[in-house]
């Protein structure tokens, strides 16, 4: 039975075995992560402040460049994408496997959302089409 995820002006269905992360109280409230139960994660995040796509892409990547070393990014062309949202793929390694993160920057009810799954190659793959139902409610 799925579960129903409302807040931040959004509804829709996910996985009941995903777990919502507990924030730190500096992270704010903006934004909610999910734990996936084979590692990785799903995470919906209101934009702060006004950068544009390329930037808050570019901050990312160098954010995850920091932590891992070095980043392949991939624009990622989807079907259903609403007009200006844009999606990259990250690839990376972390001990010796390879980590997929889908980044998609979307403009939904009036707030720019950064929405993002991140997880080894393999649970990637298999959490795909789970991301690919969640961004169709979410769309509208």
């Amino acid at each position: 039975m799925p579960a129903t995820f409302e807040a931040l002006g959004l509804k829709f269905l996910y996985p009941d075995n995903w777990k919502i992360a507990e924030r730190a109280s500096d992270e704010g409230i903006e934004g909610t992560t999910f734990d996936l139960p084979t590692g990785g994660f799903f995470s919906i995040e209101r934009a702060r402040g006004l950068a544009s796509n390329d930037e808050l892409i570019e901050n990312i990547q160098a954010a995850i460049a920091k932590e891992y070393g070095e980043v392949e990014v991939d624009p990622v062309e989807m079907d259903d994408a609403l007009p200006g949202e844009q999606t990259v793929d990250f690839r990376f390694y972390y001990l010796d496997l390879v980590i997929v993160s889908r980044l998609m920057i979307a403009r939904i009810d009036d707030w720019k959302f950064v929405i993002q799954m991140q997880a080894e190659s393999r649970d990637f793959e298999a959490n795909e089409l789970v991301m690919a139902a969640i961004l169709k409610q979410i769309r509208g």
